[in-house]
């Protein structure tokens, strides 16, 4: 899939009370670098197309980390 620049800004960012707190604690404590998960070609992140606020459909844990550390431009793919 292929990702584009999205800003942070055009992203509807979940509440942390929204996520499994299991999840962003083992991204928190991943090996890999939150850049290197944001930029994972693997799993990319992927919003949903139509009017922003995007919503997201796959990465919510990655994009609330990005968020909290204050990251304002994100790659992800439209669905």
């Amino acid at each position: 899939m292929e990702t584009v620049p999205v800003k942070m800004s055009d992203i509807r960012i979940p509440k942390r009370s929204e996520l499994n707190e299991l999840k962003i604690r083992a991204l928190e404590n991943s090996p890999n670098s939150l850049s290197s998960l944001l930029h994972d070609k693997k799993e990319p992140i992927v919003l949903y197309r139509g009017t922003r606020p995007y919503e997201i459909c796959n990465g919510r844990h990655r994009i609330y980390l990005a968020a909290q550390q204050g990251i304002k431009v994100i790659p992800a793919g439209f669905n």
